[in-house]
């Protein structure tokens, strides 16, 4: 079943028989946890408030997309960058010794992703790495989670590291095919 489909299915079933009049796109969402403890084992929530923070440390508004608006999530990537840097630019930082979290994710009350490890890689590991400079996770997954339109969703992703992890931010991004919503034709 192609990913347009499932979006479509998904929707469908949810009453909202509009979504193939909408525009396809592609879509990163993603958001960011200053991690203030100095606890070696923590879990972390993404998603979830995200009214009370502005770009760069996400770029949603809230944790529900607007109506026609719907997400099939097809990968993940998370890395670190330190809370002192301002700037996004050059702060994806290898440094961290967290080598693998535990992801779960949830969409209304249910969840849709339970205890995936995904694990960090280098462009010396196998897997795949964003840049050479740079440790970070790209899980992609097997099959696609739909984030239909008005409907809360959140991750949470546990952390064990030997060294604290006080003064990092851990960023979580999750990307894939979506549609937005097209008021130039009628439904």
């Amino acid at each position: 079943m192609k990913v347009s489909q499932q979006i479509v299915g998904v929707n469908q079933r949810l009453g909202n028989t509009a979504v193939p009049n909408m525009q396809g796109t592609t879509r990163m969402i993603y958001d960011t946890v200053a991690i203030t403890s100095t606890a070696t084992d923590q879990v972390l929530t993404f998603f979830s408030g995200v009214s009370s923070r502005t770009y760069p440390a996400t770029n949603l508004s809230t944790n529900r997309f607007e109506v026609g608006e719907s997400l099939a999530i097809q990968g993940f990537t998370w890395g670190f960058f330190t809370t002192a840097t301002t700037t996004l630019n050059n702060t994806i930082s290898a440094s961290v010794q967290v080598r693998s979290g535990i992801l779960n994710f949830y969409i209304g009350n249910q969840r849709v992703i339970k205890d995936l490890e995904i694990m960090v890689y280098s462009r010396f590991n196998m897997g795949e790495a964003i840049s050479e400079a740079s440790e970070t996770a790209v899980f992609r997954l097997e099959t696609p989670i739909v984030i239909p339109p008005q409907v809360e969703y959140y991750a949470t992703l546990r952390l064990s590291s030997a060294n604290s992890l006080n003064t990092q931010t851990c960023l979580l991004s999750a990307f894939g095919t979506g549609t937005l919503l097209n008021t130039k034709s009628s439904f």
